[in-house]
């Protein structure tokens, strides 16, 4: 496991293994709409084997919020924008409203904005 980006001390052991090792709810599993204020965050490399026994990478990315819940996902659409919204709100404190979608093929997909109504 390689850690590429997180807003918590990599040496901060118990803070890593809570965002890369304990359960979490999946974001495609949350309600959408629901604002989530980000307490911390990672973004890791966790590498899996595929089905014909290739090395594949997988990047998952884990927030925990302000009440200790922790949600992740592997969706690339999610991870850009939540990314994004950490870009440009670092270092201040943020929510992300999580949105569920349909692409033009009638595939699901998630994703996130920032709350602009939340206040800390």
């Amino acid at each position: 496991m390689e850690i590429i980006k997180t807003n918590v001390d990599v040496n901060d052991k118990k803070a890593i293994y809570k965002l890369t090792k304990s359960s979490s709810m999946m974001v495609q599993e949350a309600p959408a709409g629901l604002s989530v204020p980000v307490a911390s965050w990672a973004l890791y490399n966790d590498p899996k084997t595929d089905k014909n026994g290739e090395p594949k990478e997988n990047h998952v990315l884990s927030f925990v919020d302000t009440s200790g819940v922790k949600y992740s996902t592997i969706s690339a659409t999610f991870i850009r924008e939540f990314l994004d919204i950490d870009a440009i709100m670092s270092p201040d404190t943020y929510a992300v409203i999580l949105k569920h979608g349909k692409t033009k093929a009638n595939k699901s997909f998630v994703t996130c904005e920032l709350d602009c109504d939340y206040k800390p």
